[in-house]
């Protein structure tokens, strides 16, 4: 482990905890080299613009000392591989005095791969607010670009962006996931490279309209040919944007406020796309379009109008297939299923299959509290078991299973669990007293996953596994990083039922008052709970082990 200190450091110290390096551009300036499993942690203070390079065997970490934010003008990979850079606040506004600053905040080249970025802080200014509108048009620059194969970007927050993300072409097998997009003026996502995948992503808060300029979109795609540089001449292959959340405003007073077009693919072909799972709010005639599209599916999406804008037929969100805007080769063999929209599905002839679709501006009859962005369906609402399950995704927006018939949209309705374990032993055709297969602990299914397991999570005893309704993961919090759980149950909670995440050193001696609740949200009669270790990876322990259990009454 490798220290980095600004205020007490020096490259000529050995970067030990008591005797650290300077900052982190000096690292890469002084050509340090390292070995698969290190880490150089980074404490408070401005650390310049590091140009990470270097290629390891095995991941090298960049991270923060715990409690401690490092603080970058901006980064640059390049003829580097295997980095996991996490936890680091990245502005041209961390220099002080700043200086005029015209690039791309974290810049990832092409002569990079398996680049990891996540936990970041990324955005061209320290605050947006008061900004006039000509503020807003020429202080944004793009945040996070990326050339290389096998990036992942995860759990950054970025702000004050022209353009948030940019995956170019260079860049397959690109996974964009839980980043949080917050006021930005151009488009949300750029995605150019082919097998990707764009999943959990929130995009909120479009600023100005350009349209001069650009066309804004939350997720934008297009192709090039093989010079590289004539948009519409290729293919984009295999992408799929999934459980994603697009709103163009969150605050009925937004100053200078956009309505960005939702899934905006103007300039194909595109073939093999997965479009599921995915909510648009926003006062925009293109929700999801794609204009030149081969076997591609647009399934089980909710596409709206933004509460907060005056409604309008002309400005209605739609889900559409278009010919391609130049090339002859028809858009064929796609599929439009299970969708909630409020204009009508436009699709060239012959080029989809369109079914089990409800067109509605009646938001309050169909969702739970759209005026809050909770558009999950409501007990009677018309979507409710009117879908197919053919082709369509096993689980929700909320990564809860669907059950037959598929409810419409990105929600499906979650019904609460029997009251009692002897109501849902006889729902589930299992013996009422408790016996053999009936018994709490027993696992008819062969998964492991015992009976109490699933009656408290709200499952059926045929359920696979957890259904989707629990996972671990790692948190990062206060530099360090944590085992962490998320589990979700019904709300409210079968009558008696103790749900406890439980942490521990081994497979013995577990301790629910070792964990830390992160977050808790309710939607669609689901309440999601995520909670973390409190010893952190690699502290007091070589090892640690997360679980959830379940008490019966």
């Amino acid at each position: 482990m490798y220290h980095v200190d600004p205020a007490t450091g020096s490259m000529s110290n050995p970067g030990t905890a008591a005797q650290p390096w300077s900052t982190l551009e000096a690292v890469f300036t002084a050509n340090k080299v390292f070995a698969p499993g290190d880490e150089i942690v980074g404490h408070d203070g401005y650390h310049g613009s590091p140009a990470v390079k270097g290629n390891n065997a095995a991941d090298v970490v960049i991270r923060p000392a715990p409690g401690e934010t490092p603080r970058l003008r901006n980064l640059v990979v390049r003829s580097g591989s295997r980095w996991v850079i996490e936890g680091l606040d990245i502005c041209p506004g961390n220099e002080v005095p700043a200086t005029p600053f015209s690039g791309t905040v974290v810049e990832i080249e092409s002569s990079a791969s398996r680049i990891q970025l996540r936990d970041c802080t990324v955005r061209t200014a320290l605050s947006s607010a008061g900004w006039t509108l000509d503020q807003w048009k020429t202080i944004p620059k793009r945040c996070i670009r990326t050339a290389a194969p096998y990036t992942t970007l995860s759990g950054n927050r970025i702000e004050t962006a022209s353009f948030g993300i940019t995956v170019r072409r260079t860049a397959p097998f690109t996974v964009v996931a839980g980043n949080r997009i917050t006021g930005f003026s151009h488009d949300g996502i750029q995605a150019l490279a082919d097998d990707c995948l764009f999943e959990g992503n929130t995009i909120t808060d479009a600023y100005v309209s350009d349209s001069t300029h650009n066309h804004d979109d939350f997720f934008q795609s297009w192709s090039v040919g093989a010079d590289g540089s004539t948009v519409g001449a290729g293919t984009v292959y295999r992408v799929t944007l999934r459980g994603n959340t697009f709103i163009s405003r969150t605050s009925p007073t937004q100053a200078h406020a956009a309505n960005p077009q939702g899934i905006g693919c103007f300039d194909g072909y595109y073939e093999g796309w997965v479009i599921e799972n995915n909510i648009i709010a926003s006062r925009t005639s293109h929700g999801i379009a794609l204009y030149g599209a081969i076997d591609c599916k647009v399934v089980n999406n909710t596409v709206v109008e933004n509460p907060f804008d005056t409604p309008g037929s002309s400005t209605r969100p739609w889900i559409k297939i278009e010919a391609h805007k130049t090339r002859t080769t028809p858009s064929s063999a796609n599929l439009v299923r299970n969708n909630i929209s409020a204009k009508p599905v436009e699709t060239v002839a012959g080029s989809a299959t369109v079914d089990f679709h409800q067109t509605t501006t009646a938001y309050s009859a169909y969702f739970t509290h759209p005026a809050g962005f909770d558009f999950s369906l409501k007990p009677g609402s018309p979507a409710r078991d009117v879908g197919s399950g053919v082709q369509a995704p096993p689980v929700d927006i909320t990564g809860a299973p669907r059950s037959e018939p598929f409810d419409l949209g990105a929600h499906e309705l979650q019904v609460p669990a029997s009251t009692t374990y002897a109501d849902w032993l006889v729902a589930n055709g299992l013996p009422p007293d408790g016996s053999g297969n009936g018994d709490p602990d027993a696992a008819p299914r062969g998964d492991g996953v015992s009976n109490a397991m699933k009656f408290a999570l709200g499952l059926a005893a045929d359920a696979r596994g957890y259904g989707g309704r629990v996972s671990t993961g790692i948190h990062a919090a206060g530099g360090q990083r944590y085992l962490s759980l998320t589990f979700t149950h019904p709300d409210p909670a079968p009558a008696g039922v103790v749900y406890r995440v439980q942490s521990a050193p081994g497979l013995a001696g577990w301790s629910s008052t070792a964990t830390a609740v992160v977050s808790e949200s309710v939607a669609g009669g689901l309440r999601t709970r995520v909670l973390r270790d409190t010893v952190p990876i690699g502290g007091g322990s070589a090892r640690r082990f997360i679980r959830l259990a379940v008490e019966l009454p």
